[in-house]
């Protein structure tokens, strides 16, 4: 799964990295804007529910023949399908699983339709242990999976319009955007963390991924086949475990990226060895 992650980039760095065209993030950013932008998460410890940036492709009503707008925006984390009486459910649907999506009816219209790109420096997941307890309880440590270059990942994404029954029509708030992460079996070593792992596109998908007019099932499930799955044993990914203190969404600070010395290990698996790291 995918429950929290890190995204400390600047908006600035963000449009250069995805190539962004219209910036509604950055003060006066969207069109004809001159006041501050959204409020958009930029933390070490980004939860659901908050509103950190993803990039989109869009058509635009006015434009019917122009190329598509690839947009930087703030949306909410949590899917909301445009069905949906009200917004109380989106804490629970913060991961579409691959297998599912292009046949539930919460994820297969976005699927064909709104796909996004969610950027993060790394992704949280925690080890349950086999040997250590805490509590009575097995002790869980949470590592911090990246790029081993240091640069952003792209996680597959989907994202869904709501309005907001109880509101105006001319209410600029009725309408609430949501996405939701798209996740798959993990692979090799990092299923030593969790069963399931985000789709990570990679950069040579992500132009076809964010396409709107790539609008077919079979040619959506094409492209998920695409994606590599050796990228943790082969290299592109790296991970380590953090602080124990990203348990707690209240705590943001740079740190919590920071690898975490050997000798406060307890009953952590080496996630390519498999050997016993820590007491």
């Amino acid at each position: 799964m995918c429950g929290r992650y890190a995204l400390r980039r600047d908006v600035d760095d963000l449009v250069e990295e995805f190539e962004v065209d219209e910036d509604t993030l950055s003060p006066g950013g969207s069109p004809g804007g001159s006041g501050p932008g959204p409020v958009v998460t930029l933390s070490t410890n980004v939860a659901p529910t908050t509103t950190p940036p993803v990039v989109l492709e869009r058509f635009r009503k006015d434009e019917p023949d122009a190329p598509p707008t690839r947009s930087l925006r703030a949306l909410r984390w949590g899917l909301v399908p445009s069905w949906s009486k009200d917004a109380s459910g989106a804490a629970r649907m913060v991961n579409a699983r691959v297998e599912s999506l292009l046949s539930k009816p919460a994820f297969a219209k976005a699927a064909v339709a709104r796909r996004c790109l969610v950027p993060v420096d790394a992704w949280y997941e925690w080890q349950t242990s086999g040997t250590a307890t805490e509590g009575g309880k097995p002790r869980k440590q949470p590592f911090a999976v990246g790029a081993a270059d240091g640069s952003v990942l792209s996680l597959a994404g989907i994202y869904e319009f709501w309005k907001d029954p109880a509101k105006a029509e001319d209410d600029p708030t009725r309408w609430l955007v949501s996405f939701a992460v798209v996740t798959t079996a993990a692979e090799a070593g990092l299923d030593r963390l969790h069963e399931r792992m985000p789709v990570v596109v990679p950069r040579d998908l992500r132009d076809a991924w964010l396409d709107p007019s790539l609008d077919d099932a079979d040619d959506v499930q094409s492209l998920l086949d695409a994606v590599p799955r050796d990228l943790f044993l082969g290299g592109a990914l790296q991970a380590h475990p953090v602080s124990r203190r990203v348990g707690n969404v209240r705590n943001t600070d740079p740190d919590l990226l920071d690898p975490v010395p050997l000798d406060e290990l307890e009953g952590v698996v080496d996630l390519r060895t498999g050997e016993l790291l820590g007491g």
